[in-house]
């Protein structure tokens, strides 16, 4: 009985050594199978992003060849700001052309409106222009086309933009971001944004405003004007430091930027940001900070670091010919 008990304990332990051999095997082999699985997805993802790159690279290097305009360039002559309407200066410089053949423009409005067409002036060699009365209420998409007695021909294959809306307004405050800090004593407010010369007369920057929100309605609206003034470089790094002497109470509330930057060793006064060389529209880089003291700034609201989360802010950039940015 003792031996019968003997074999079947070894029977046992026999069954259980195949079956743990065999699933140990199978996770193996199953491990393997996953590994070559996943090296093959892999490799079929690298295949197709080779013949992405290769059919976006053929088909770029197909419109280039059939495009036959080397450069489109224009510059605003003339602006009314009231009735937001420019007169447009247009340059076109052509790869190619046929003899005797005219060339013409045809531009449509983003709202789908009927195109506006205008035959161009030879202006010597390649290069073709003219003068167009244009909205500055829209963009326009541009055609090129060549006229001749075979007949017209289209000469951009790439869509050509005319982008007066999103250059005069749309992007003329470009990179806004906003940010807030708080401690058990204040609350921070700053935004920092680059803003566009259009050398426009008329449209140069008239009031920056920080507008305090609670619940949802104005509470307060404070004039930060005077903090208006272009930073780069040096001064850039300078209100840097003034942002995070402020936001750990280093300094007080009411030393500006400009006393911080001498009792550093900087001079505002001689401080002039320059533009980037070659760059006919340059942006400049703006700064605006405001500080909220629980201490003594809206004492009916009883401020602390638990209940400033009651308010939010929005800031407001207001310019000369009546365009507002709000952030």
């Amino acid at each position: 009985m003792d031996r019968s008990k003997a074999i079947l304990a070894l029977l046992v332990i026999n069954m259980l050594a195949v079956l743990y051999v065999g699933y140990t095997t199978r996770s193996e082999i199953r491990g393997h199978d996953n590994n070559t699985g996943e090296e093959l997805r892999r490799l079929q993802q690298q295949v197709q992003m080779l013949e992405s790159q290769i059919v976006n690279g053929i088909s770029r290097e197909l419109t280039a060849r059939a495009d036959k305009v080397e450069r489109l360039d224009y510059v605003l002559t003339e602006a009314d700001l009231v009735q937001k309407k420019a007169k447009v200066g247009l340059q076109i410089a052509l790869k190619e052309v046929s003899s005797s053949a005219v060339i013409a423009v045809s531009l449509k409005r983003d709202d789908q409106g009927q195109p506006q067409e205008a035959v161009l002036e030879h202006q010597g060699g390649m290069q073709y222009g003219t003068e167009l009365e244009l909205s500055l209420e829209h963009n326009y998409e541009l055609t090129v086309w060549e006229r001749s007695g075979a007949g017209e021909k289209q000469l951009n294959a790439e869509t050509r933009q005319l982008p007066l809306l999103d250059d005069v307004y749309r992007n003329r405050v470009v990179k806004a971001s906003t940010g807030t800090g708080i401690s058990n004593e204040r609350l921070n407010a700053d935004f920092s944004f680059l803003l566009k010369d259009l050398g426009i007369p008329g449209t140069g920057l008239e009031k920056a405003l920080l507008r305090i929100r609670k619940g949802g309605a104005v509470y307060d609206e404070i004039d930060v004007t005077r903090q208006a003034t272009p930073r780069s470089g040096q001064y850039g790094e300078m209100e840097d430091r003034y942002k995070v002497a402020r936001a750990s109470g280093q300094i007080d509330n009411s030393v500006t930027l400009e006393q911080f930057a001498r009792d550093n060793g900087f001079d505002p006064d001689r401080y002039v940001p320059t533009a980037k060389a070659g760059d006919p529209s340059p942006y400049a880089q703006y700064s605006l900070f405001y500080t909220i003291e629980f201490a003594k700034d809206y004492p009916e609201l009883k401020l602390t670091r638990d209940s400033a989360g009651q308010l939010s802010f929005e800031w407001v950039l207001r310019f000369k010919d009546g365009y507002e940015h709000l952030n």
